[in-house]
C-alpha cells in the first residue's frame, strides 16, 4: 500500500511539474485547481487513519491550525489538559449531489506510566460534520480535568474513532502533575 500511496503522489507531483511551465505563463484555472483537489482527496483515502499535530496546547484553537504549543507537560494539581490534534485518513461518506459527510468520535483514559488505567470514558466526545466539499481541514481541540490526580506522571490516551469507515487510533500523550 505504501508503494501505491507513492506511486501516487509521484505522479500528482509529476504531473504537477510538467505543466509547471505553463502554469508561470498563465495561472492555473479554477477547474484545474478542483481537479488537484479531488486527486488529492482520493490520494487521501489510501492514508491510514491516525492524526497529526497532536500536542498539549495553551489555549484552545479557533480554527485549524490555530495552536499554541506548551512548552511543558507538566501541569499543576487541578489544571485542566488541553489537547490540540488533526486527524487525517478519515473518510467522506456521500450524502447527496456535492454534499459529504464527516466526523470522529473520541475516548479517553488517564493511566499511570505502567498502564494501569485510572479513569476514562467511551464516547467522550463526539463531532458529525457535513460540507460540500470532502474537507481535509479537521481539528479537535479537547479538554480535561485532573482534578483529584496526586502529583507523578501520567499518560492521557485518546482513541479516535471515523464515524464513517469504523477505523480507530490510538494516541498518547504523556505528562506529569507537579506537586503544589
Amino acid at each position: 500500500m505504501r508503494r501505491s500511496i507513492a506511486n501516487i503522489a509521484t505522479a500528482v507531483l509529476l504531473g504537477w511539474l510538467v505543466q509547471g511551465s505553463a502554469a508561470v505563463a498563465a495561472p492555473p484555472t479554477l477547474a484545474e485547481i478542483e481537479a488537484a483537489e479531488n486527486s488529492l482527496a482520493d490520494l487521501w483515502m489510501l492514508l491510514p487513519y491516525t492524526a497529526r499535530h497532536v500536542m498539549f496546547v495553551s489555549r484552545k484553537a479557533g480554527m485549524y491550525g490555530d495552536y499554541e504549543q506548551r512548552s511543558s507537560s507538566a501541569f499543576a494539581p487541578g489544571e485542566k489538559l488541553l489537547t490540540y490534534l488533526e486527524p487525517v485518513g478519515y473518510a467522506w461518506k456521500t450524502l447527496g449531489p456535492n454534499s459529504y459527510g464527516f466526523g470522529v468520535t473520541a475516548d479517553f483514559e488517564i493511566l499511570t506510566r505502567s498502564g494501569k488505567v485510572l479513569a476514562g470514558q467511551q464516547g467522550f466526545q463526539k463531532v458529525d460534520l457535513t460540507s460540500h466539499y470532502r474537507n481535509r481541514e479537521f481539528f479537535l481541540s479537547l479538554t480535561l480535568s485532573i482534578d483529584g490526580l496526586d502529583p507523578g506522571d501520567y499518560v492521557l490516551a485518546y482513541t479516535l474513532h471515523d464515524n464513517v469507515s469504523g477505523q480507530s487510533t490510538r494516541l498518547e500523550q504523556p505528562f506529569t502533575v507537579r506537586s503544589s
